[in-house]
């Protein structure tokens, strides 16, 4: 007997993806009846709404391969949800059911299994076979086949032949090959001994389609065999668990190929992983990628990269990447970007996210749509809305970027540039004392806050530490608490002024004259005079 004859022999029967999805769900929400009024040139996403909401489910599919926009006219139709998707979509598209969905997939293709079970050391058993083509009998390349419950997989070769080794031959086996444009197809196994073995029935979870997964990042896919991606896109997103996995290298794993479909409680990638997800703990002396969520702990000497959602903490040397939401804590060395962020940002010199950030706090730069708490760069804050940035620069949509021209006290004429919040704002200035004054020029940072906020009027409360400089001798600093009103002239034009209260540190060889109302004045060690004076300051405001 041919070797192609034994393992067309060793089949059993092939199972369709229906049948598959009957033994691990059942066939709830397909089986159930609706009831339609006449539909006349609708697109075909608002009748699948309309069904999803009268049979209480959600329906999974990618909008590339499901005509969502094609119009499309019923008539009166009462039956199952079934035989209506039957009806709309076609023999091309398959319905496969799970908890709260029912996915649709673009399947004009068809195959088959044969396979025959071959005994190895101990308990192990090889499986050899064949994935081909229906009706052209053709292989089918690079069609991934696994054992539902062992959770070991691998991929076809050209000629459509594949090797599986089992760690026990003892028990019923269950191969399932999945290839993108195909119906999933599968093969149970009778093993010789023991037909009633004592297999364990895997339970896979779907999580629905993300546009933004790791799949579509240029930077993951650098570090992601061609092989793996493949693997993902036929297996699609039903995903399996485990308490623990280790692996060397992305496809190096204790699950093999099949890492990228195991969501593991426990992870450890000595240089990298790529895993489904997290559910506990997972460390990477380099890095981590992840399809989907992962929580509760993650650290990668390097980099992290996670396609769906993260909550707790994630910490990276260099580099986070979370392609969905986050939550709680992120810790990198260069930079985080997420998708949004409910939490606490920390990074050594970029935060970005893309949507709502809690709090941001970085070395250099931070940038979000919307930030609900503070946000802390050195240097810029960029937002469309951020009530409490700390900068040097701040350029939030809803806040305010203003110029002012003002004098003080001892006639130091200031050019301060403000900008922020609704609350909180930041300053930067430069000044000029013209005179025979021993220091001349001045610079000077600060941060404001608006404690009465009307629509003529403000009143803001101002810290700023200012040096005066004359390139020569030593500064003089000065510390000064300003309380700042401004009056609206109109759209782009106000008057300040209010009261300041200064603390400064001249030198007496310097000659540095204090102006204003002074409350103490002392000499200390190194010829310091340190003085607490009160003054003013005024002027005239510009709004961007």
């Amino acid at each position: 007997m041919t070797f192609r004859k034994k393992l067309l022999c060793s089949c059993v029967y092939v199972l369709t993806l229906g049948l598959l999805c009957s033994h691990a769900y059942g066939q709830h929400n397909l089986m159930k009846i609706v009831t339609l009024n006449e539909v006349k040139k609708q697109p075909v996403q608002q009748v699948l709404e309309m069904v999803a909401d009268k049979g209480d489910f959600y329906f999974a599919y990618n909008s590339n391969t499901i005509p969502a926009d094609s119009l499309v006219s019923i008539s009166a139709f009462k039956g199952s949800v079934f035989s209506l998707l039957d009806r709309l979509l076609g023999n091309d598209y398959e319905f496969k059911e799970v908890p709260g969905y029912i996915v649709l997939r673009n399947a004009p293709g068809k195959f088959y299994i044969t396979a025959e079970i071959e005994s190895a050391k101990g308990k192990q058993a090889i499986i050899k076979g064949y994935v081909n083509e229906l009706p052209s009998l053709k292989p089918v390349s690079r069609a991934s086949v696994y054992e539902h419950n062992q959770l070991i997989s691998a991929m076809t070769n050209d000629h459509g032949y594949f090797e599986l080794k089992l760690k026990n031959k003892d028990v019923s086996i269950l191969l399932k090959a999945s290839k993108e444009n195909y119906r999933d197809t599968a093969l149970y196994l009778l093993p010789e001994i023991n037909i009633a073995g004592k297999g364990r029935d895997q339970r896979y979870d779907y999580y629905p389609d993300n546009d933004n997964g790791v799949e579509h990042s240029r930077f993951a896919r650098f570090f992601i065999s061609s092989r793996q991606l493949m693997q993902g896109i036929n297996l699609g997103n039903f995903f399996a668990s485990r308490p623990y996995q280790i692996s060397l290298t992305p496809g190096l794993s204790t699950h093999g190929m099949y890492n990228s479909q195991i969501i593991d409680n426990f992870s450890l990638n000595l240089i990298g992983g790529y895993t489904a997800g997290i559910k506990g703990l997972e460390m990477a002396g380099v890095f981590n990628v992840n399809r989907k969520d992962v929580s509760f702990i993650q650290i990668a000497g390097v980099f992290n990269v996670v396609g769906g959602n993260t909550k707790g903490i994630q910490l990276a040397g260099v580099y986070n990447n979370v392609r969905s939401k986050g939550s709680g804590l992120q810790i990198a060395g260069i930079a985080n970007n997420n998708d949004s962020m409910d939490g606490l940002q920390i990074a050594g010199l970029v935060n970005r996210t893309k949507g709502v950030a809690g709090s941001q706090l970085s070395g250099s730069v931070n940038i979000a749509e919307k930030v609900k708490g503070f946000q802390i760069g050195l240097l810029l804050n960029v937002a469309d809305s951020s009530d409490y940035p700390v900068g040097i620069i701040n350029l939030i949509k809803n806040g305010e970027k203003t110029f002012s021209l003002s004098t003080d006290e001892s006639l130091l004429n200031h050019l301060e540039f403000r900008s922020g919040g609704r609350v909180l704002y930041s300053i930067i200035g430069i000044g000029y004392r013209p005179g025979h004054n021993p220091a001349k020029y001045a610079y000077e940072v600060g941060l404001g806050g608006r404690l009465i906020d009307r629509r003529n009027f403000t009143l803001n409360l101002e810290l700023v530490t200012r040096n005066l400089i004359d390139f020569k001798t030593r500064n003089g600093q000065f510390n000064s608490a300003r309380v700042l009103n401004t009056i609206r002239l109109n759209r782009h034009f106000r008057i300040i002024s209010g009261p300041t209260f200064n603390f400064s540190t001249t030198y007496s060889e310097d000659g540095m004259e204090i102006k204003g109302w002074k409350f103490k004045e002392s000499l200390h060690s190194r010829n310091r005079i340190k003085t607490l004076y009160g003054g003013f300051n005024a002027g005239l405001q510009f709004v961007l």
